[in-house]
C-alpha cells in the first residue's frame, strides 16, 4: 500500500500522522528537532523542560479536546474557574473574570471591578458590535475597527487590544478585526471552563500523543531536517533532508508538509504555485509570542493557582504559578506570557529579563531579586508565532495542492477566522488526513472536522441597534467620570 510521508512533528503533523494511520495507511513522521510539539512541546535548557510559553484549553477547542478524548489523557488537564486581573498597586488583591455562559457571570463580570462598571458594559457592547460586522470579502486592523467606535473609551480599548495582543503577539494594527471577531464567536458560541495542563505540556500531551503515535505504527524520526523538494509534472518527485548526512530520496506514495509558511516559502516555486490559491503564503506574517520562566526560591504568597493578567502591562505579560499545581514543585514558578516581547528586540537578553523582571515587581512588590533562583528566557525571535493581519484569510492555503501527492498542514492553513493556535494546528492536520483519505481510501468514511458554530451578523446587529442609547449614556457616563472637577489642576 502506498505510504504517506509526515514533514514536520509539530501538533498539525502530528494529528495528520494519527488520523492517516487510522486508516491503515503505513506513516513515517519527520521532525527537524530533537522532540515533536513545535511551538506546542518543550525544550530541555540547562537541565529543565521549559514550556514554549503557557498553554490553555478553551472549550471551543473542539478538535484539540476530542484529540486529548481520543488519546485518552483527559486527566492531564484541569478545569480552571477564575481568570484573575491583578491592578497596578493592588496587591495581593486580585479581581476575578469567570467564562461568560449565564447573565450571573456577566453581571459578576461588570461588577468585578477590572474597570468602572459603564466601561465594563461599553466592553462588551464593542463585542456586540464586532459579531455584527460582516467581514466577508472584506477586512480591516482591529486598532481601526477600535478607533472607529464613537462609544469606546480609551480603557476599553487598551482592555481588548491587551486580550488580543495577550494572546496572538499581534499589536492592534497588524491584527485581523476578521479574526478578533471569529475568536470572539468561538468563545461565546462554545462556553465552557478554560483547561490547562497539570504538567509541562510535554509531559501532559506532546510525550503521550508521541508514545500512540508509536505504538499505532507511525515510525517516528527527529532530527531529519527537510532541505528541499523537486517537482516532476504533476508530482513531487523527491525530498532532500539533513540527518547527518545529507540525502536525497525518491518520493514514491504521499507527502504532508506540516510545516511553518517560512519554510513552504524557502522551498520556491514549485512548492508554492502549487498551493490553493497559487499565490500569497509569501505574503502570511508570525510574530514572536516570548515566554519568561522564573524559578523562585519559596512559595510567593499571595498568588492565586490560575492565570493572572497584568492589566495594563505594557509588555502585555500574563502569568501562571505552574509551582502551585504541577507536581515536584514547593515553590513559586512563575510561567509568564510576553505578548509584546518585540518592543525587546533591541535588547541583550539581561537586559531584556531585568526589564520584564521590574515591570512584574511593580504589580507584586512581594517578588524580589533575591527570590528568583533561575530565569529562562525565550524571545521566540527566531520561531515566531503565526499572527492573522488584516485580509490575509485570502492567502491561507488550502491542505489540497496542485501536486497530486502533495498536501499541507499548519495553523495558517485555510480555516474559520480567528481559527489559529493548537486548535487552527489540529483542525489543519485533520484536513491534510482528510486530503489524503480522498485520494488513498476514497471508499474510507470522511476524518470528522468539528467547526465552531458562526454567529450571525444580523443577530448581533439587533442587539447593537437596540443597546445603542445604553451605549450612548453609558459613554456620556464614563466621560463625566474622567472629567476634572472645577478648579482642579
Amino acid at each position: 500500500m502506498t505510504g504517506v510521508t509526515v514533514v514536520g512533528g509539530g501538533l498539525a503533523g502530528m494529528a495528520a500522522a494519527w488520523e492517516i494511520r487510522k486508516s491503515g495507511v503505513p506513516v513515517r513522521l519527520l521532525e527537524a528537532s530533537a522532540e515533536l510539539g513545535g511551538m506546542s512541546g518543550s525544550k530541555v535548557i540547562e537541565g529543565r523542560v521549559e514550556d514554549h510559553g503557557v498553554h490553555i484549553f478553551p472549550a471551543w477547542y473542539r478538535n484539540t479536546l476530542h484529540l486529548v478524548e481520543e488519546l485518552g489523557i483527559t486527566g492531564n488537564l484541569r478545569e480552571c474557574d477564575n481568570f484573575y486581573q491583578l491592578m497596578p498597586g493592588e496587591f495581593p488583591t486580585f479581581r476575578t473574570f469567570q467564562t461568560i455562559s449565564s447573565m450571573g457571570d456577566l453581571i459578576r463580570d461588570i461588577r468585578s471591578g477590572v474597570t468602572p462598571a459603564a466601561d465594563r458594559m461599553l466592553f462588551y457592547y464593542g463585542i456586540i458590535d464586532l459579531l455584527a460586522q460582516r467581514y466577508h470579502g472584506r477586512d480591516e486592523s482591529l486598532a481601526s475597527f477600535l478607533r472607529s467606535r464613537w462609544y469606546l473609551t480609551e480603557a476599553v480599548i487598551a482592555d481588548l487590544e491587551h486580550l488580543f495582543v495577550a494572546s496572538s503577539a499581534a499589536e492592534g494594527d497588524l491584527a485581523s478585526a476578521a479574526s478578533f471577531r471569529g475568536s470572539v464567536a468561538a468563545f461565546s458560541q462554545h462556553p465552557g471552563k478554560v483547561r490547562m495542563p497539570r504538567g509541562s505540556l510535554q509531559e501532559s500531551f506532546i510525550g503521550p500523543f508521541r508514545k500512540r503515535l508509536e505504538d499505532s505504527g507511525v515510525e517516528v524520526r527527529t532530527g531529519v531536517e527537510l532541505l528541499e523538494v523537486s517537482v516532476d509534472g504533476d508530482r513531487l518527485d523527491s525530498l532532500t533532508v539533513r540527518a547527518g548526512d545529507t540525502v536525497t530520496e525518491p518520493v514514491t506514495g504521499h507527502v504532508v508538509l506540516a510545516v511553518p509558511h517560512g519554510c513552504l516559502s524557502r522551498l520556491g516555486r514549485p512548492v508554492t504555485s502549487a498551493l490553493r490559491p497559487p499565490f500569497g503564503v509569501d505574503e502570511l506574517r508570525s510574530r514572536p509570542l516570548g515566554a519568561l520562566h522564573l524559578y523562585l526560591r519559596r512559595r510567593l504568597p499571595g498568588l492565586p493557582n490560575e492565570h493572572v493578567r497584568l492589566v495594563g502591562s505594557p509588555h502585555a505579560i500574563t502569568l501562571l504559578d505552574v509551582g502551585q499545581v504541577w507536581d515536584g514543585h514547593t515553590t513559586s514558578v512563575l510561567n509568564c506570557v510576553v505578548g509584546r516581547v518585540s518592543r525587546l528586540a533591541e535588547l541583550s537578553e539581561s537586559e531584556a529579563v531585568k526589564v520584564l523582571v521590574d515591570e512584574l515587581m511593580s504589580y507584586m512588590p512581594v517578588l524580589t531579586w533575591d527570590d528568583i533562583e533561575h530565569v529562562c528566557y525565550q524571545p521566540h525571535f527566531a520561531v515566531p508565532f503565526y499572527a492573522p493581519g488584516p485580509g490575509s484569510d485570502r492567502f491561507r492555503p488550502n491542505s489540497s495542492t496542485a501536486l497530486t501527492n502533495l498536501h499541507v498542514a499548519g495553523d495558517f492553513c485555510a480555516g474559520p477566522p480567528g481559527m489559529a493556535g493548537m486548535e487552527g494546528a489540529v483542525r489543519s492536520g485533520l484536513e491534510a488526513a482528510e486530503s489524503v483519505r480522498r485520494v488513498l481510501r476514497p471508499d474510507a468514511p470522511r476524518v470528522p472536522i468539528r467547526d465552531t458554530d458562526p454567529v450571525n451578523p444580523s443577530a448581533a446587529r439587533v442587539g447593537k441597534v437596540a443597546l445603542a442609547p445604553v451605549a450612548a449614556a453609558l459613554r456620556l457616563l464614563a466621560g463625566r467620570r474622567r472629567a476634572p472637577r472645577k478648579g482642579s489642576r
